[in-house]
């Protein structure tokens, strides 16, 4: 019935949108005002409809279920002036299911919460070209997260969980993928290539929204690439991706938020984080498979600052990174630096205007590999002294009440990067995506 509900919901949302928020429903000659919008949201119904158990009694106190799913395409349109064109058989295009995954909740009486996301297998994903030739990559299914989190009786906020944890690192990142404002995060947030890891995380929060958190983790190589030195058996990525291997290694991530100046109209927020890694030995020495560490690097850092006011909000992150795996060591320390701002400003409930400018500076310390689409379509190189990339988007929300339940995102980003003191790729991404999350 509540499904039921859902679709009723949905179509009559649809209708009182097509003639504006507030007009009336005619039924025959009387005219009814309609209730708020508010009150029959269908993204609520559906939301409803997945929470199987909630109860202010009892042991168990909730239990729901969710899925997050996106579908994205792109076009990559290098300007060729510095002959960097497409890899033979590529064209400029390409598309993707970039999620789809199922989650569930649960809660009890004792501080105990459970949470687990799961990745469904065998989805078609990018398209590479492999020596010319067109090949279909399709996702790994295995756990994005599984953990238990405990809230300690003893200490006011502080809590302790324990299992396969989301990676802390850049506010970019630590924004959940529902969230993000933008397609695709930027080359900054993606340069560590973090995803989730197994370990313990102790998180301190005494006042909401200003906490202090250490995660302890060992790396289960987050890539999704299929290396055949891996100690796990994949099949084109159609097989269950493996946890733990030999070439499994110890990192940490401690930071920190402080949310200040609080108003009816929005707030400010410091964060910072500052990851280790306790195994680092590439001093330019990599070898595959053996060294896949969690954050990429020796050392990293992250300084984080967020103003909302209304309608408008403006996100500025600097990060930097010492010893970065894979640099290119030839040409520098390995070393580089980088910043980020996002300011966004809604125009109406429903529609939402994005930019992004984002650059990255460090001799051969640069990976414009992380960019999703520029070196899977092009020849450009993966390692570069610099990065420029600029993104300007639209977001249309199904949903004013869940913003984040169904959104169709819209942007282009023009990019240009350089090594050696020349240009060696400049040129626009086309990409739009549909994205859901209940």
């Amino acid at each position: 019935m509540k499904l039921a509900s859902a679709l009723v919901s949905l179509t009559l949302a649809t209708s009182l949108l097509q003639a504006g928020d507030s007009s009336s429903l005619l039924l025959g000659t009387a005219v009814i005002d309609p209730a708020p919008l508010s009150a029959r949201d269908w993204s609520v119904d559906i939301k409803d409809a997945l929470e199987l158990y909630k109860s202010d009694e009892g042991w168990l106190r909730s239990l729901r279920l969710g899925a997050i799913i996106q579908y994205q395409v792109a076009s990559v349109q290098p300007n060729g002036s510095n002959g960097k064109h497409f890899k033979d058989g590529a064209s400029p295009f390409n598309s993707e299911f970039r999620r789809l995954w199922l989650t569930m909740n649960a809660s009890t009486d004792t501080g105990t919460s459970f949470n687990t996301i799961w990745k469904l297998g065998g989805i078609p994903g990018r398209e590479t070209y492999p020596d010319g030739q067109r090949k279909q990559l399709y996702n790994y299914a295995g756990l994005f997260t599984i953990w238990v989190n405990q809230e300690i009786d003893a200490v006011d906020g502080l809590s302790v969980k324990l299992g396969k944890v989301k990676t802390l690192f850049t506010d970019e990142y630590i924004t959940s993928a529902t969230a993000i404002k933008t397609i695709e995060r930027s080359i900054l947030a993606n340069q560590n290539m973090l995803e989730s890891n197994w370990g313990v995380e102790l998180r301190y929060e005494p006042i909401k929204h200003r906490y202090l958190f250490l995660q302890l983790l060992a790396n289960d190589r987050a890539a999704t690439a299929k290396l055949p030195n891996h100690s796990d058996s994949y099949r084109d990525g159609r097989g269950l991706k493996g946890e733990f291997g030999w070439e499994d290694k110890f990192f940490s991530i401690i930071g920190g938020s402080y949310r200040f100046a609080k108003t009816e109209q929005g707030y400010q927020n410091l964060s910072f984080q500052y990851a280790h890694d306790f195994d680092n030995t590439y001093s330019g020495e990599y070898t595959a498979g053996a060294n896949d560490y969690g954050i990429q690097a020796l050392d990293a850092i992250s300084l984080g600052h967020a103003y909302v006011s209304g309608d408008f909000a403006i996100n500025t992150s600097i990060v930097s990174n010492i010893e970065m795996k894979k640099a290119d060591y030839s040409s520098g320390s390995g070393k580089n630096i980088g910043v980020s701002m996002i300011p966004s400003y809604k125009l109406t409930p429903h529609v939402e205007l994005v930019g992004r400018y984002a650059v990255i500076t460090g001799q051969g310390a640069c990976n414009l590999a992380v960019d999703r689409y520029i070196t899977t379509q092009t020849n450009t190189d993966k390692w570069v002294d610099s990065v420029n990339a600029l993104y300007l988007g639209a977001n249309y929300y199904y949903s004013t009440i869940n913003p984040n339940a169904a959104k169709l995102m819209f942007g282009m980003e023009y990019s240009t990067a350089r090594k050696g003191g020349k240009d060696v790729y400049n040129g626009w991404t086309y990409s739009s995506a549909i994205r859901f999350a209940f």
